[in-house]
């Protein structure tokens, strides 16, 4: 079901690059960037935040690390995300941590695994809340109801074909952040996290007069990087451009910008991935090391 979406999207991506390719829409994007690097920075900054907060989470999910290890494992999942076709950055992530840290795998694994579900959650509450606000044609259509019908029976298929002893100690260890005091400073700050990333796009618009309030940004971003469970190729490209300029073009049907931004806040998070992943190497030349067992195994 995955490669038939993904491909889907890809296919998406090549109709919506044949039709909607403006070159000049998306050089005057760039050079607006370049020529704006007090703006640029603010971009960077940002998005750099996001991340920042997202160690913050897991520094306070797992108090036994350091700081500076959650940032660098989030570094690293992302890099590598970026750089192979299957999503596999949680792995280095997670060896990071075990190696320099010293606590058990399963319990680094279990953090990794109980936040992941908590980002999944946030964005499908954006994504979800967001297609009601502004995709009424589809909300209203008869089409909801059985793609919402087939989603829970996909999801139920999923879980059924899952080691239901696997499934039972992720099962623990959410029940056992859900009941801590720890739970709500966490999501709130995955929140902001997100709302932190949703300012690329909001930026980006404004430089091309792309008509796109904030919450709307949020949205698109959500539904984008939600996308992103479909990869098929390096930080998912064509099903990031496609899912974005769909989303932004349910708000204001101007496909030419719409596809630029999707292209052009993707190249931006592409070129963040590669400078924090190059730095990350360099701290800890072994990073591919993990990832190669992956691999392997």
């Amino acid at each position: 079901m995955i490669r038939i979406i993904s491909f889907i999207c890809i296919a998406s991506f090549i109709w919506i690059t044949i039709h909607h390719f403006d070159a000049h829409v998306l050089f005057d994007l760039a050079y607006k960037i370049v020529s704006q690097p007090w703006h640029a920075s603010y971009m960077v900054i940002m998005y750099g935040l996001a991340f920042v907060l997202r160690a913050i989470a897991w520094k306070w999910y797992l108090p036994q690390a350091r700081f500076q290890t959650c940032i660098v494992g989030i570094f690293a999942s992302l890099f590598v995300n970026h750089i192979l076709p299957i999503k596999i950055g949680d792995v280095p992530r997670i060896g990071i941590c075990v190696k320099q840290e010293r606590i058990p795998f399963s319990m680094v694994t279990h953090s990794v695994i109980v936040l992941r579900f908590l980002d999944f959650i946030i964005l499908f509450f954006f994504a979800f809340l967001g297609a009601i606000i502004y995709m009424h044609t589809v909300v209203r259509s008869a089409l909801i109801f059985p793609l919402a019908f087939g989603g829970v029976v996909a999801l139920f298929f999923v879980l059924r074909r899952m080691d239901p002893s696997w499934l039972q100690k992720h099962k623990q260890h959410w029940s056992m952040i859900w009941k801590s005091r720890r739970f709500v400073p966490i999501s709130v700050v995955v929140v902001f996290s997100w709302i932190c990333e949703s300012v690329v796009l909001f930026e980006m618009a404004k430089m091309i007069a792309f008509p796109l309030s904030f919450t709307e940004a949020l949205w698109v971003n959500s539904m984008a990087v939600g996308g992103q469970v479909f990869q098929m190729t390096p930080g998912g490209v064509a099903t990031y451009e496609a899912v974005m300029a769909f989303a932004l073009t349910r708000v204001h049907s101007h496909w030419e910008q719409a596809y630029a931004l999707a292209l052009a806040t993707h190249a931006f998070k592409f070129v963040f991935s590669y400078v924090v992943g190059l730095y990350v190497w360099w701290r800890i030349p072994t990073l591919w090391t993990f990832v190669r067992k992956e691999e392997a195994a």
